[in-house]
């Protein structure tokens, strides 16, 4: 190794142009590396003395030996710095060279969009100065150093961060770490985006209340959760039900180009379904009064879960007008009669709650039957007769023409009468005293002849009539 120097040297001497203006300071010279030491470089620049170029003359770049750098025979473009002629010294540089040659480089970065790394030197009051490819003089305003808020630039000092050229001229380079920033995240929102798919349950984020709904944050990603698919209840404002931060559960109900449509109440049973869980046929319930038809109303007996109650299953009496009695708003108390879970449908009865007094009784035509008088009427009466009310018509009420039933009853009057009329069905239930009294009286004058016929066998059948009808006119 020593003997080629000293070839490379005497090489030198024999060639030398002895004329030193060749060498001065400032001048753009290159030469030959004929030694390498970790902290400097010596070279042959075919001068009277070797050119000596030291580690933190050679770069700006974070190395730790000038062998990182460079070898013997490698030819190098140089700047000297001093020269010396009396102490046989000549001090070179490369800094210049290469902040110039990274100023060419940043420039093809900045027409490439290229992304490159810089090391951050020091924080201002406006920003960061950064340096990356031995040129030193890079600046970042606080504006593009992240996407995020950024509170103290200090923390970045001697970190290393991704950039990009956003402009460039003269020695002016301005980066930015924010779009590589943003790009980073658009990239790694994308692919949030395609793993995202329908039918897929995520715990997110409430990120934003809209009108119409709320957006969840689901790791990179935000996707709509419509005001309709947060709950099976009717939602009049989002604000009601949800707040921003708030932790959701929600599942991916539909997915279309870069949007994602997401459900709460899709995770949710419905209220039909919680409401068949808990309850059965025959269980006695309380609801209210939501709407009122011809031909029933429709009672909400839990919240959004309603059920038919249906004119025939106000009351047994038929006569009763339960749906004139109750407005919208009033509560019943109801019987569950049937549910139909496919169809989410369900029957209810208030009369099923009820005693039916006609359940237990049975009448047959022409029977007679014996009740109370309860309520005198201007068209008859009402009689009660073993537990129900029967109707006793004005007309048949007695065989004399009367005006009024009082002429003949009083309330509490216990009478004898005929059955006309039974319909259990309809709760009817028609008698008739004065056939009763017709037939009673016809078949005591029967009875009354039976007995008196042998002993009045010389009286003639009209002297029998007119002394009957005598007795009955006292």
């Amino acid at each position: 190794m020593l003997s080629r120097r000293l070839k490379l040297k005497s090489e030198r001497m024999s060639n030398m142009d002895f004329k030193v203006g060749k060498v001065r300071e400032g001048a753009r010279i290159t030469g030959t590396v004929y030694k390498v030491t970790p902290n400097e470089v010596t070279l042959d620049i075919n001068y009277t003395t070797e050119g000596t170029i030291y580690l933190n003359e050679m770069t700006q770049k974070n190395v730790g030996s000038c062998h990182d750098l460079v070898k013997e025979g490698d030819s190098l473009e140089v700047i000297v710095k001093k020269v010396d002629d009396e102490k046989g010294i000549v001090l070179l540089s490369r800094l210049d060279l290469e902040a110039q040659e990274g100023f060419e480089t940043l420039q093809q970065y900045f027409t490439d969009e290229t992304i490159f790394e810089v090391k951050v030197q020091k924080a201002t009051k406006g920003g960061l100065v950064v340096s990356a490819l031995g040129y030193g003089r890079m600046f970042m305003p606080i504006s593009e150093i992240s996407t995020d808020f950024i509170e103290n630039p200090d923390t970045f000092v001697n970190k290393d961060l991704q950039v990009k050229v956003i402009e460039i001229k003269r020695e002016k380079v301005i980066v930015s770490h924010k779009i590589v920033e943003r790009e980073a995240k658009k990239v790694a929102r994308q692919e949030a985006l395609e793993s995202i798919q329908v039918g897929d349950v995520y715990d997110g984020k409430v990120a934003k209340i809209m009108p119409y709904g709320a957006f969840v944050r689901i790791g990179e990603v935000e996707a709509l959760l419509h005001i309709s698919e947060i709950s099976h209840h009717n939602v009049k404002e989002v604000k009601d039900v949800l707040e921003e931060g708030q932790a959701v559960k929600v599942k991916v109900i539909g997915a279309k180009n870069n949007k994602r449509s997401l459900s709460m109440k899709a995770l949710q049973k419905t209220p039909w379904e919680d409401f068949v869980e808990a309850h059965k046929v025959g269980e006695e319930i309380t609801g209210k009064i939501v709407k009122k038809m011809q031909f029933g109303m429709l009672v909400e007996v839990e919240k959004d879960v309603v059920g038919m109650l249906n004119r025939y299953d106000y009351s047994w009496d038929p006569r009763q007008n339960y749906a004139g009695e109750v407005e919208i708003g009033d509560e019943v108390n109801v019987k569950i009669t049937s549910i139909d879970e496919k169809a989410k449908r369900m029957t209810l009865s208030k009369k099923h709650l009820e005693y039916n007094p006609w359940e237990d009784v049975n009448f047959k035509i022409g029977e007679k039957v014996s009740g109370q008088v309860k309520v005198l009427q201007s068209n008859g009466a009402l009689v009660e007769v073993q537990g129900v009310n029967a109707f006793l018509p004005i007309g048949e009420v007695s065989s004399k023409r009367i005006g009024h039933v009082n002429e003949v009853l009083s309330e509490d009057d216990v009478i004898n009468a005929t059955v006309l009329k039974f319909d259990k069905k309809n709760w009817q239930l028609v008698i008739s005293k004065q056939k009763h009294d017709e037939v009673q009286e016809r078949d005591e004058y029967k009875k009354y002849l039976r007995s008196e016929n042998k002993e009045e066998q010389s009286q003639t059948l009209g002297e029998l009539f007119a002394e009957k009808l005598k007795g009955f006119k006292k």
